[in-house]
């Protein structure tokens, strides 16, 4: 695991984070609705533009999420809980 030293370096690594698991949930989801139209339609309907299509949205959804994580954890420091 890495370890941060400083906060800076922890939301980066957050922000790694939840990106990349926003992007793999995406990966999955389109993967199922290609295979759902596959055996619909018998037509498969995956490519590397579907792919990589799902970054930016990625990205637009993990930011708030990471941010607001952040400054949840920010919060929480400063009750001492």
């Amino acid at each position: 695991m890495i370890k941060p030293k400083s906060r800076f370096q922890a939301f980066i690594l957050l922000l790694i984070c939840v990106v990349f698991l926003f992007f793999l949930v995406g990966v999955v989801a389109t993967f199922m609705g290609a295979s759902i139209n596959y055996y619909k339609a018998g037509v498969w309907q995956l490519g590397w533009s579907d792919i990589s299509g799902l970054f930016p949205g990625a990205v637009a959804y993990a930011v708030p999420v990471g941010i607001g994580v952040w400054v949840l954890s920010w919060l929480n420091d400063g009750r001492g809980d």
